[in-house]
């Protein structure tokens, strides 16, 4: 697996790095071919400037360019007569209105085409503009252009070929399609027929709307009616193209800005990557070489990344507390292979030579010394297994436990009610104190009933003959909230030297006169490693005739237990 990792010459961390930055950004640039707002606002401002420019426009023609010669007076009484049915021929007159245009616009800009009204209010909607057109002029700043234009398209759906165009305004006008879609419908017919119906009393006079014009550009167009009190003479109509022109562009300013952003996205992206992928990256290679070097009954050093205050120094602070876990465990189980043969190898030692003895002893009494000291030998290889089983599985055990609320007095007063109902001759009593108060802490009943039954069972191994062994129960006096219990016996005591050695497993040196054998020398180690999975501690101190000299006589051996309450 590491092989693969340093083969690899990407990282799909990198990877996703750089796609997760690159994905926003690339919907931003989506976004921005939309610009639905940004277009609308600019449509609407090209109409109201159009409208106000045909309104113009249509003000002075109704004044100067109106033809009258056909007329006759109308009275102001007659006026809504004239409504329905015409008594007179309404136009314009082609050269007035070409002087119009012949003066100087300096604020005018785009096209500009003139028809004449139908003759009758009778008449049906326009179908062709053509038929009415009497001016076709474009108007630019500071110059009047007269041109010829292409004709009229009936449909007004005249495109150029798409393959004419750039990338750039394909993509733009594909981004564009359902507004052009809607433009396309719009005819300039339709748009004469709703100024000839709009009211001449609205605030906006005419009818606007945004459509394609005959070279398929989108046009802001205004018809406005050229109208002389009620009349109807003809219709301005205005049109001012570059929508799509202006657009692009808009679109376009902003590729720069995104070739930025795409720069600092990868930027970024290395950025993570050397901050993040890398490390996590030599970290699993590490841990890669540390399940390799287990096999290979080596060792790997894991990374040090401690000194990053993020997570990677947290992940990194993890593996290396869990390698040096895995070490220490590794050569704990080393050390307690070796311990175990050892204390098997004693016993099966005397026991050999006690058989191989038998066989020349002549004595019955010789022959029954040695028979008891095989069955001593075997009783204490039964015990010495016996403990060895209970602690290989007190790990997984402990892992498995559920912990309830224990009241330690209860469970205390219990166990010593036991070893008063089973003491022999001789040996040392048990006695307790029940405290006036329960204390309760949150643990496994039957792992601290364990612990306290080893620590009354060493105690009574070391008293002497009528000595007693004495419980305590107390709340400590601490800053944390903590109960302690606490075994004291008569013997004689611990070197100070061994109060932590004798937690080590096997231990089982023993003052001169004691007897030997009896004891695993597992029971302290299994107490300790109890009471550290119930987030305690237990340590052991010696009870002094005088207190202040620690080198002094020893009245006994004092085993505190300080466990966490609930």
């Amino acid at each position: 697996m590491r092989k693969n990792r340093t083969k690899r010459a990407g990282s799909r961390l990198t990877f996703t790095i750089v796609i997760a930055n690159m994905i926003g950004l690339f919907i931003l640039l989506l976004g921005s071919f939309a610009l639905t707002q940004y277009r609308d606002g600019l449509v609407q401002a090209k109409l109201e400037g159009v409208r106000a420019q045909a309104q113009i426009i249509a003000d002075v023609l109704a004044q100067v360019a109106i033809d009258e010669t056909t007329c006759q007076p109308v009275e102001e009484a007659d006026i809504a007569a004239q409504e329905e049915t015409a008594i007179c021929a309404l136009s314009l007159r082609q050269r007035d209105v070409r002087e119009v245009f012949n003066r100087v616009w300096d604020s005018f800009e785009g096209r500009v085409r003139i028809f004449n009204a139908p003759q009758t209010f009778d008449d049906p909607p326009i179908a062709d503009a053509r038929e009415l057109l009497l001016e076709d002029v474009v108007l630019r700043e500071d110059e009047i252009v007269a041109q010829t234009l292409p004709p009229l398209d009936q449909n007004n759906n005249v495109i150029r070929s798409f393959e004419d165009e750039g990338l750039w305004r394909r993509v733009s006008r594909f981004f564009s399609r359902d507004f052009r879609a809607e433009a396309r419908r719009r005819t300039l017919e339709d748009e004469l027929n709703a100024a000839l119906a709009s009211s001449p009393f609205a605030e906006e006079r005419g009818a606007a709307s945004v459509r394609l014009d005959e070279e398929g550009e989108l046009v802001a167009s205004v018809s406005v009616p050229i109208r002389r009190v009620q009349a109807i003479y003809g219709i301005v109509t205005a049109e001012s193209g570059g929508i799509d022109t202006l657009v692009e562009d808009a679109r376009l300013s902003i590729l720069p800005f995104f070739g930025w952003a795409v720069a600092a996205a990868i930027l970024s992206s290395l950025l993570l990557t050397t901050m993040i992928a890398q490390p996590i990256r030599q970290l699993a290679i590490a841990s890669d070489k540390v399940r390799e070097g287990i096999s290979a009954a080596g060792r790997a050093r894991i990374p040090d990344f401690t000194y990053r205050k993020d997570e990677i120094g947290e992940l990194s602070a993890s593996l290396k507390s869990m390698t040096q876990a895995i070490y220490a465990r590794m050569e704990a189980i080393e050390s307690f292979a070796a311990d175990v043969s050892h204390e098997l190898k004693n016993p099966l030692t005397s026991i050999r030579s006690a058989s191989e003895t038998l066989q020349l002893a002549k004595t019955p009494e010789q022959q029954a010394k040695l028979l008891a000291v095989i069955q001593k030998d075997v009783a204490r290889m039964d015990r010495l297994i016996t403990d060895i089983s209970n602690a290989s599985r007190l790990d997984a055990e402990l892992a498995r436990e559920t912990r309830e609320a224990v009241g330690l007095g209860r469970l205390i007063k219990d166990i010593v009610a036991s070893y008063g109902h089973t003491a022999g001759d001789g040996a040392a009593s048990v006695q307790f104190e029940e405290p006036m108060d329960e204390i309760y802490i949150l643990g496994n009943p039957t792992a601290l009933s364990q612990v306290i039954r080893n620590l009354i069972d060493n105690a009574r191994s070391f008293s002497p003959e009528g000595g007693a062994v004495r419980l305590t129960l107390e709340r400590a006096k601490t800053r944390h909230s903590k109960s302690r219990i606490i075994v004291e016996d008569d013997g004689p005591g611990i070197p100070p030297d061994h109060l932590e050695s004798i937690f080590n497993r096997f231990y089982t040196k023993r003052p001169q006169g004691s007897a030997f054998g009896n004891n695993s020398g597992l029971g302290l180690a299994i107490s300790r490693q109890i009471v550290n999975s119930h987030g305690g501690r237990i340590f052991a101190e010696n009870r002094l005739k005088n207190p202040e000299d620690k080198d002094g006589d020893r009245l006994g051996a004092r085993f505190i237990v300080e466990l966490p309450d609930a």
